[in-house]
């Protein structure tokens, strides 16, 4: 593989509504930018007092993530860094990762009512000043892959989304078990949800490469 040389790359992965994919996605952009730029390229950064990320990495060991996963105060040297933050990040604590982060990354379900909570952190971020971002809508279900109403809505007030969103796939919970991305589990469905977080690494890095030009 050639890998890619890039700038460093700081990407924060947020929202201010639990049970979004956060963690997840923040595993897998990690996942696709370590493929992409080689070992010992990336390190996660977990802010979020519930560890997940943390968790995720502690039951696969030192095989099971292809990246280091780090708490906040421990120093890191890797180059790009993608950031798990803390749940309802407002005030000071948004400003600043804004500031730092080349890119938000902000997960969303498509249920009205964490359509909601979106529209009220979009709001926040307005206020800081705002770094650029994108919204990525995670566990779609199955039966909106093709028309997602949740989509539209959201591309109707003008949001920025990414061209790509993760159906909602029993496989990723396997992979938080196993500590290992979703391309590391033998089950089925594995392959169809790495592609979907690769298609999203992809685009992820064409912004940031627009943003830096």
């Amino acid at each position: 593989m050639e890998w890619v040389t890039l700038p460093a790359m700081n990407i924060t992965v947020t929202n201010h509504k639990g049970g979004c994919g956060k963690s997840t996605t923040a595993v897998h952009v990690a996942a696709y930018m370590a493929r992409e730029f080689g070992e010992g390229s990336v390190v996660l950064v977990d802010t979020d007092p519930n560890g997940s990320a943390m968790e995720w990495a502690a039951r696969g060991g030192e095989e099971g993530l292809p990246f280091r996963v780090v708490g906040p105060e421990e120093e890191a040297s890797e180059e790009h860094a993608v950031f798990d933050s803390q749940g309802r990040l407002h005030g000071e604590d948004l400003a600043a990762a804004a500031g730092l982060s080349d890119l938000l990354v902000v997960p969303t379900t498509p249920d009205f009512l964490s359509i909601n909570a979106l529209g009220r952190f979009l709001d926040d971020l307005d206020e800081v000043g705002g770094a650029p971002y994108k919204v990525l809508l995670t566990m779609v279900p199955w039966y909106e892959r093709l028309h997602c109403p949740g989509r539209a809505e959201l591309e109707g007030a003008g949001v920025s989304l990414f061209g790509r969103q993760v159906q909602e796939r029993k496989v990723f919970r396997h992979a938080a078990n196993e500590g290992v991305p979703v391309y590391g589990v033998r089950r089925r469905g594995a392959q169809s949800g790495w592609e979907d977080y690769k298609a999203v690494g992809r685009e992820l890095v064409e912004v940031v490469e627009g943003e830096a030009r």
